[in-house]
């Protein structure tokens, strides 16, 4: 059983030999055929590709962060507290936030404060998005 893995091994390993010198004669023919047409080409060597495994490097621009007199989490609560017992829903709290001065939206800091149980969130009816009421 042995001696039969070995010389399928052997077999395959001489068959892959021979594509692979196929192959490296037609990638020279091709290579005189450019040459014969004046075209260049840059040869690759073997191995990793060049520039391969580095990573792209993107044009962001960078965002500062800033300082502000209260934390997002009391902005928040701020907000929904000045609601009242309605309650204030995403899309007022993200106008706030904004006028606020404060980029993007309240979202990830309404989100620790529900699994901080500080605010409780109620589904709209008939509409998108939620009302959010102190807990």
């Amino acid at each position: 059983m042995a001696k039969q893995l070995i010389n399928e091994l052997q077999s395959l390993v001489s068959k892959l030999q021979t594509e692979r010198q196929s192959h490296l004669d037609a990638v020279a023919a091709i290579d005189a055929t450019f040459q014969a047409l004046g075209i260049s080409v840059e040869t690759q060597k073997r191995g990793r590709r060049s520039g391969s495994g580095k990573k792209a490097k993107v044009a962001t621009k960078s965002i500062k962060r800033r300082k502000f007199k209260k934390t997002a989490n009391e902005l928040v609560l701020e907000i929904i507290r000045k609601a009242g017992a309605k309650g204030a829903t995403g899309a007022q709290i993200t106008k706030a936030w904004q006028a606020a001065g404060r980029p993007s939206d309240a979202y990830n800091t309404l989100s620790v404060l529900l699994k901080a149980k500080k605010i409780k969130r109620q589904q709209s009816e008939g509409k998108r998005g939620s009302t959010y009421t102190a807990a």
